[in-house]
């Protein structure tokens, strides 16, 4: 598929701090190919996949197909969930393993594979940890990040996804794992004899040239999934139909015909999720609604028209129920001083653009965006009398209700949903093989990550994407190394 022009600037605009200092190797300048172990794609996934195999003495190169790493890891926001006492005493929260596991199950309307999210549970705080290990730190604080149903949400302190890639490709590095980019894999390779059904290397095209790279114990594909790939998820949900999308112009699903083509096992990609993202080109996000308590969504009336800390699904219904699917996000100085700075710089894009605002008041503010004036101050007014009385007519938790919006300056930015995350892809089991038609793993295979289906049903809870990633991509290499 071709990959827009202009995304594929920016993406490369955006990662241009990081491309000097990272491991990276051009392919067509080595004399062999071969490893341990193969991992397709250096996002989250891939890096935790690759330092784990390390840790068991095994050999491994990184192959990713864009001019930079990281992948949707990269532009994510970074919030990654796990339940931390310690943590969450700050905020007057008690959680639990088994509060997340519900919450998750039944956030995905009880179609996840119970066995994948109770192992995502169990290593959630022991991979942020991990996480901890490798020079990353967390704010004290956790928050509960749109979609994410409960504060438990740890915000690195360097932002979005850049601290995790920076930090992790570093180690790679230190390792000595080479990443070798503009290498694209297209097909995986079989074993002969008794290693017939075994896969044993992986085809790839670097540069335009083909090569081989072979695997002495296992490929682990961590390729993410297919949200640039607009015109396949408007086939499998209209609605989705000339929808922008909030990630990296690499997540194609590219790999997915070669993993159909060994007998593997692909499921419920119609199950994809929407985010509210930038009205304009995929170069601005606006990041206004990450902290829930944060912040408030009205229309084109100036009126609030669902509960903010609600399901992603729910969330998305009821913006693309509004005129043009069109809304707004509205934070005071408070909500905007606690933004990351890249999310705060992406306010003065809005602003730039034509679609963001500050102002004031809430009336001056509502003049700017063409809104009634009447309408935005009585709809602020009431909200900030939801968070006196621990009640609001939309149902926001009490949890929620906590943050006045009475800060001047007051910010606006609107917004519509957006591709963000696709729920389905390759299926695996428990130790991150993937699985045939039959449910039977196939010998040498593994992967991780957004590539992968199972775990967040058919609705994936805010923070759940990076762990997800995290967990299963440790698993992966884990189970590649073992491999006999």
């Amino acid at each position: 598929m071709r990959i827009n022009t202009l995304n594929r600037r920016k993406f490369n605009h955006l990662a241009f701090g990081l491309i000097c200092s990272l491991p990276f190797t051009h392919a067509a300048e080595l004399e062999s190919f071969e490893a341990d172990i193969i991992v397709i794609g250096s996002g989250a996934a891939g890096l935790a996949a690759a330092l784990t195999a390390a840790d068991y003495g095994k050999s491994v190169i990184i192959l990713e197909k864009m001019p930079v790493i990281g992948g949707n890891s990269l532009l994510s926001t970074g919030l990654i969930n796990a339940p931390d006492p310690e943590r969450q005493k700050l905020v007057g929260i008690e959680d639990s393993n088994e509060l997340f596991f519900k919450q998750t199950y039944d956030a995905g309307h009880r179609s996840g594979n119970q066995e994948l999210i109770k192992v995502m549970v169990e290593n959630a705080l022991p991979t942020v940890q991990w996480l901890e290990k490798y020079g990353i730190h967390f704010k004290e604080e956790v928050i509960q990040i749109y979609g994410g149903l409960w504060p438990r949400g740890h915000n690195p302190k360097v932002s979005h996804g850049r601290g995790y890639i920076n930090f992790l490709s570093k180690a790679c590095k230190d390792r000595g794992i080479p990443i070798k980019t503009n290498t694209q894999a297209t097909a995986f390779l079989r074993g002969s004899g008794k290693r017939k059904n075994r896969i044993t290397g992986v085809r790839a095209f670097v540069n335009n040239v083909p090569v081989e790279f072979k695997a002495n114990c296992g490929v682990i594909i961590a390729t993410g999934g297919f949200t640039a790939n607009q015109k396949l998820c408007a086939q499998l949900d209209p609605r989705l139909q000339g929808m922008n999308y909030t990630g990296s112009p690499s997540a194609t699903g590219d790999i997915f015909p070669a993993v159909k083509e060994i007998g593997g096992q692909l499921k419920d990609l119609k199950e994809i999720q929407c985010n509210l993202g930038p009205v304009g080109h995929f170069s601005h996000r606006s990041g206004y609604h990450t902290d829930v308590k944060r912040h408030i969504l009205v229309n084109k009336n100036g009126r609030r028209f669902v509960a903010e800390d609600g399901l992603r699904d729910k969330l998305r219904d009821a913006v693309l129920s509004q005129p043009d699917g069109d809304v707004f996000i509205i934070v005071d100085s408070d909500g905007f001083q606690d933004l990351s700075s890249k999310f705060q710089q992406s306010g003065a894009t809005s602003e730039a653009l034509g679609y963001g605002w500050k102002a004031n008041s809430i009336k001056e503010l509502a003049q700017k965006m063409n809104i009634s004036p009447g309408n935005l101050e009585q709809t602020v007014d009431e909200y900030n009398r939801a968070v006196a009385s621990k009640k609001d007519p939309f149902g926001r938790e009490p949890w929620m209700l906590v943050k006045t919006i009475n800060r001047p300056p007051f910010y606006a930015s609107k917004a519509r949903m957006a591709i963000h995350y696709t729920m389905g892809g390759i299926v695996i089991d428990t130790q991150a093989r993937v699985l045939d038609g039959n449910n039977l793993p196939i010998e040498g295979l593994y992967a991780a990550g957004e590539a992968t289906t199972g775990i967040h049903g058919t609705n994936r809870v805010g923070g759940n994407g990076i762990l997800d990633a995290f967990v299963f991509g440790r698993i992966a290499g884990q189970s590649a190394a073992n491999q006999k």
